[in-house]
């Protein structure tokens, strides 16, 4: 009997080989019936502040899910601080985002974002990853100003916050309507699971997404190539693997 794994994607940019390894029977050969969930039905309304009201870990505390990858540093806190679930490796894919200003913005490099409010999802991966690339830019911890938003797009935009660290493919919209790249992103997902994933079914899960990978690598370069132009909301629709 095939046993049923629910997972809830944490960016359908970068979930690409958990949609392959579903799509193509990966799972299946593995004993296993994955569901994958694309998106938290709440949208905007549920990245609130506090991670541990969002979808992803209340379902996965009410025992709904079994599976949810996050960035590497906000697995580490949502295990030790919910109390529950614990971590069965890094997600296959490394995660790109990019801090970004609008285009009449007078800032120009990350050192000038010193005490200057950045839009942020708070304990998620950008979160963590700007702390990094400002501090690498010689901003001092106690002079970076992160602001959670709902909608960090909307907030930059807006002009609610004068830069925002974004993950795609908020990214190429924000570029869309003008916005300029000050530094790009790069953070590693970490895979976190309920109680009652036994290393087995981890083993299996993990064997399945490497599959997955092996399967959709020699095509990456060459719908990166075919996709470069396209908005997000085109994108559907053109042919490529997941």
């Amino acid at each position: 009997m095939k046993r049923t794994i629910r997972v809830q994607s944490d960016s359908n940019a970068h979930d690409r080989p958990w949609r392959v390894a579903v799509e193509q029977g990966f799972f299946k050969d593995e004993g296993l019936d994955v569901e994958y969930y694309e998106d938290n039905p709440k949208g905007v309304a549920g990245r609130v502040e506090k991670f541990s009201e969002r979808w992803k870990e209340t379902q996965l505390s009410g025992g709904a899910l079994e599976v949810y990858p996050v960035c590497e540093w906000g697995a580490i806190e949502r295990v030790q601080q919910l109390g529950h679930g614990r971590i069965i490796g890094l997600d296959t894919t490394a995660r790109t985002g990019a801090i970004m200003v609008r285009a009449d913005s007078k800032i120009k490099s990350l050192a000038e974002l010193r005490n200057v409010p950045i839009a942020v999802t708070w304990h998620a991966g950008t979160f963590y990853a700007a702390i990094e690339a400002l501090e690498a830019a010689g901003v001092p911890y106690k002079e970076i100003n992160l602001v959670h938003a709902n909608d960090r797009l909307k907030a930059l935009l807006d002009g609610e916050t004068e830069a925002a660290a974004l993950m795609e493919p908020l990214v190429s919209r924000a570029a869309s309507a003008g916005a300029r790249k000050l530094a790009d992103l790069r953070w590693r997902g970490g895979i976190v699971v309920g109680d009652d994933v036994d290393d087995e079914t981890a083993d299996r899960l993990m064997r399945a997404l490497n599959r997955a990978v092996s399967c959709v690598g020699p095509r990456i370069a060459a719908d990166e190539t075919r996709l470069r132009g396209h908005r997000p909301q085109q994108i559907s629709g053109l042919g490529f693997i997941a």
